[in-house]
Formats: structure tokens, C-alpha cells, sequence
């Protein structure tokens, strides 16, 4: 945690009307405190010891309870933050940025109860703004408490690990918590047909069978983990009425089998694959109807029976001393603990993070690949080095001064505005659209002393060298189901049309003919060329 700067021992009670008294440092409460209305808290909150503070946003429509830094909880602490019951105005702000980041933090029996409440991670008007994730740690039976409170996900994520002895409990939580990890002896309770979150299974030492409940498409209740029917963990998860996604961790200790539903709409599961000590090469993920056994080092892994991948499916970790080929996969996240080697070829790379954040030296290449991810991030003195690579939207950072992300050749592709997570993606092939947590625009650089970017174009086709521009070619419609129609400006010289992935695969190829069929391949983004007299147009299309 950061150093506090002020220390407030009396108790603290703002009303409307003043809220300027909140401004003025970090806070640490240590008796029964109070706070009414706005308040903007400049720095750490800190409660301590038994301390309770009560944050009150029921008056007035509209009032925020700004913390401009990190939240600790600990000693029997509680912070409880509530608006009024059926208002979605009140909300609750811990102000994040990409280069600072911000941390919950609970422990020694301490609660956070949260009601009628919206959470935010961003101040001001987040129309432009790029989504940023946040993270709550839960430890030493310490517990979090939701009801009825909500997170925009379009600009924001709050990842939420259950640890030790810790309990959650949600009353139709929409997205608060985003992600929830459930491991070590974690309770969790989730409550309510409106139930907004995902959940993640931690299964690190164990051979067993998990069986799916039927459905998820539906609210469903279920119970699984300690002192219940199922693996035999020391985790218990409850879900009443509810309907979260659920998704699986499972470490190169394990090996788990699934049983699906088999349905072919419901997206029902995600799978997180963690990798240690040992040289793995992964090919083919993908998402939709599985039936197949991943190994995830010698003896781990997992096997599908019937179960239905969702678009966003796969997520790949590299821990300890581990080299890790991917190839030919569409994966959401990727990420190396370290120190390892992760190296990724000709894949689809999808709105998770690309982290290499292992001490020591870890080294992330990725190779003639697409990218649409939401963060491009590299600390501890780690590496990324993308080559040949199409990437859209995203955001490029190190953390440290040691670290260095290198961008050799490749296009940048402008994300388009008006992308929401509903249209962001096919959810039969997982082939992205656009990318939802980045604003309307080409990637950004955050750290511009430690990212390099060596032959980066925009708007181009991947290892096709363009001449000179042609001008005056029209192609309609612009996103097309089945016919695209090239209208040339001189029909009658020759000419060519070529269609192309983002990948620079050819897909179609004509010197006769100015109606081009696209019905039969998969939606997504795609270019045509038109080349004429020793000149070449290329047009980004749409496929839908």
C-alpha cells in the first residue's frame, strides 16, 4: 500500500453542501465515522481496528463517494456504501489509471457491503473511455456483501480473489464483482434471476469429473464444492435462482473432466489453462461444441465431454520456467507469471490482456497473429515483441523501466466507435468485430520511452507491399451478408480483386468479375484490393 498521509482518528461527518472537506489526503479511520453525500477522498482509505464507516448516498440523487487511491480493510474493519433502494445515480468511484494502479484489499474478518450503489473505476464522462480492470482481495475470513448494485462493464472490471476464509454474497449482483476467482476454503453466494458475473473455479490439486448444470441460458441453482456433491474441493459455491458464467482454472497439478449440456447456444463454460516447468505446444483452440482433452503439462489437463465453448473462451498462463508454443488458436487472454517463454503463431488474440509480468525476464512473442486485446502490458523487466501483426484498438504499457514492448511491422486498424460487448464478436467462429474496451480509434502507446514501433502501418494488408493508391474504385454494400459489387473507375482495362483476412490469408481472387460472393465465409472484417494499371485500392469491408 501506499504511504498514508494523513491520519484521522476522530470521526468524520460531511454533509451536501461541503464537500471540499474530504479533499485533503489519504484517510485512515479508526472510530465510527459517517459520511453524508459527495465526497471526494484524495488518496488511501484506510480502516482499522474494529472501525466502521458508513458511506451514505440515499439523500440526493446523484452523489459519489470519489477514493483517489488504494482501500485496506483490516482488524474487524467495515465500509458500507449505500444509495437509495430502486436509484441507479449513487455511485461509488475508485479512481484507476492504466499507469497507477488501484487495489481493494480486505482482511482480519473486515466486510464491504455495497447496496443500491453503482461502482466505477474512472471519473468523469466515460463515453472515450478505454475499460480498466481493478482488483479486490479477499483474505482472512473477510467478506464482501452485494445487493443490488452494478458495473458498467464497457468501461470497467473489478476482479475479485476469494482467498483463505473469505465469503461473498450477492443479491442480483450486476457485474460487482466482474470476475470472481473462487479458490483455497472461499465461501460464495450468488442470489437472484438478475445475477450479472462470472465465476471462476480454481481447481489446482485434483483428479476429478465436474458436471455442468444444464442450461446456463436460464437461471439455475446449483451447489458445488466442500461438504456437497461434486470435485471434492475445499471451496463451496451456492447458486440460487441465479445465472452467472462459470468458468474453470485449472493448474498443471489437475486434471479434470467436463461434462457439458451439449446444447449448442449456451456458451457455458471458460476455460483457463495454467502451465509450469515443462515445454507444451498448443494448437487448434477454438470455440463452439468440444470434445477433446488439452494437456497442460505432463500430467495435467483437462477433457470435454459436450461442452459448448463460449465465444471468449480460452485463456493460457505460463508460471514457472515454462515454454509455451500456441499456434493456430483463437485465444482471450495470455499471460506469464515467469520467468518463462511464451511464443503465439498465426492465432486470434481477443479482449483478455497479453501479460508478460514474470520477475526475471519473461519474454511474450507473438507472431503473424490478429489482436484485439484490451491491454498489451509488460513489467518486471519482462518482454513483448509482436512481428507481422494486425492489431485493433488496444493499449500498449510497461510498468517499469526495465521492461520493453517492441512492435515490428504488422498494420494498426482504427476501432470503430459505437462497438458495445453485444456486437463485438461472432459468437459461432469467436472472430472479433471490434474491440469494446478501447476507445473509437487506432492502438494506444502509454509509455512511449520503453515501446518501439519499427515499419508500423495503418490501414494495410500484412505482407502485401502497396504501389501506388488507385482512385476511384466503389465497393457496396458496407457491411455485406452475401454480395459485395466492385464499381471500377475504368471498366474497361484490366484489372484484379482480391480478398484477404486480417491475416493476409487470400480468400478470393477474379480478373473477370465485379460481384464478389461472400456468404460462405465467416463474419468478420476482411480487405479487398483492387488492382488496375499498375495501382492497388484496398478497402476494409465488414462481413456480418
Amino acid at each position: 500500500m501506499k504511504k498514508l498521509l494523513v491520519l484521522l482518528t476522530a470521526v468524520i461527518v460531511l454533509r451536501h453542501g461541503a464537500p471540499a472537506q474530504c479533499n485533503s489526503g489519504s484517510y485512515t479511520v479508526t472510530g465510527n465515522s459517517v459520511i453524508s453525500g459527495s465526497c471526494i477522498i484524495a488518496g488511501d482509505l484506510t480502516i482499522l481496528n474494529g472501525a466502521t464507516l458508513n458511506v451514505d448516498l440515499s439523500t440526493v440523487a446523484s452523489d459519489t463517494f470519489v477514493v483517489r487511491g488504494n482501500i485496506l480493510l483490516q482488524g474487524n474493519a467495515v465500509l458500507w456504501v449505500h444509495g437509495a433502494a430502486g436509484s441507479t445515480g449513487e455511485q461509488f468511484i475508485v479512481s484507476n489509471n492504466y499507469n497507477g494502479q488501484r487495489t481493494i484489499t480486505t482482511r482480519d474478518s473486515s466486510k464491504i457491503q455495497l447496496e443500491n450503489i453503482e461502482f466505477r473505476t474512472q471519473e468523469g464522462n466515460l463515453t472515450n473511455a478505454a475499460s480498466l480492470s481493478m482488483y479486490y482481495y479477499a483474505e482472512d475470513h473477510s467478506s464482501l456483501y452485494v445487493n443490488k448494485s452494478s458495473l458498467n462493464t464497457q468501461t470497467a472490471w473489478l476482479l475479485c480473489y476469494m482467498n483463505n476464509k473469505s465469503t461473498l454474497v450477492g443479491y442480483e449482483p450486476n457485474h460487482v464483482p466482474t470476475e470472481i476467482y473462487l479458490q483455497d476454503t472461499a465461501q460464495i453466494s450468488l442470489h437472484g434471476p438478475n445475477t450479472k458475473t462470472g465465476l471462476w473455479l480454481n481447481f489446482e490439486s485434483i483428479t476429478d469429473t465436474l458436471n455442468l448444470p444444464p442450461d446456463q441460458t436460464q437461471p439455475f441453482s446449483w451447489k458445488i464444492g466442500k461438504g456437497v456433491e461434486g470435485p471434492a474441493t475445499q471451496w463451496y459455491l451456492e447458486i440460487d435462482s441465479a445465472g452467472p458464467g462459470i468458468g474453470v482454472q485449472i493448474f498443471p497439478t489437475a486434471k479434470m473432466t467436463i461434462n457439458g449440456s451439449g446444447l449448442p447456444t449456451t456458451g457455458e463454460l471458460k476455460v483457463a489453462l495454467l502451465f509450469a516447468n515443462n515445454t507444451d505446444i498448443i494448437k487448434g483452440l477454438k470455440v463452439g461444441l468440444q470434445n477433446t482433452t488439452v494437456a497442460n503439462g505432463q500430467d495435467g489437463g483437462v477433457t470435454l465431454h459436450n461442452v459448448n465453448l463460449g465465444p471468449v473462451a480460452w485463456q493460457l498462463y505460463a508460471l514457472m520456467n515454462e515454454n509455451l508454443f500456441i499456434k493456430n488458436s483463437i485465444v482471450n487472454e495470455i499471460g506469464i507469471g515467469g520467468p518463462s517463454q511464451i511464443t503465439v503463431d498465426s492465432s486470434t488474440l481477443q479482449f483478455g490482456e497479453l501479460a508478460a509480468v514474470g520477475i526475471g525476464g519473461s519474454t511474450l512473442t507473438i507472431n503473424n497473429s490478429a489482436i484485439w486485446n484490451q491491454a498489451i502490458t509488460a513489467t518486471n523487466n519482462s518482454r513483448i515483441v509482436l512481428n507481422n501483426c494486425t492489431v485493433t484498438g488496444s493499449a500498449f504499457s510497461t510498468t517499469d523501466a526495465q521492461s520493453r514492448i517492441t512492435v515490428n511491422g504488422g498494420c494498426f486498424y482504427s476501432n470503430p466507435s459505437g462497438c458495445t460487448q453485444s456486437t463485438m464478436v461472432n459468437i459461432s467462429t469467436g472472430q472479433p468485430y471490434c474491440n469494446p474496451y478501447i476507445p473509437p480509434g487506432f492502438p494506444q502507446n502509454l509509455s512511449p520511452a520503453a515501446v518501439t514501433f519499427n515499419g508500423v502501418n495503418s490501414d494495410c494488408v500484412t505482407g502485401i507491399t502497396k504501389p501506388m493508391n488507385l482512385e476511384g474504385v466503389t465497393i457496396f454494400p458496407n457491411p455485406s451478408a452475401n454480395l459485395l459489387y466492385v464499381n471500377l473507375s475504368y471498366p474497361s482495362q484490366d484489372y484484379s480483386i482480391e480478398v484477404y483476412s486480417t491475416l493476409g490469408q487470400q480468400i478470393f481472387e477474379t480478373s473477370d468479375e465485379t460481384v464478389i460472393d461472400i456468404s460462405n465465409v465467416p463474419n468478420g472484417i476482411y480487405i479487398v484490393m483492387v488492382k488496375q494499371d499498375g495501382k492497388i485500392q484496398t478497402t476494409k469491408i465488414v462481413k456480418q
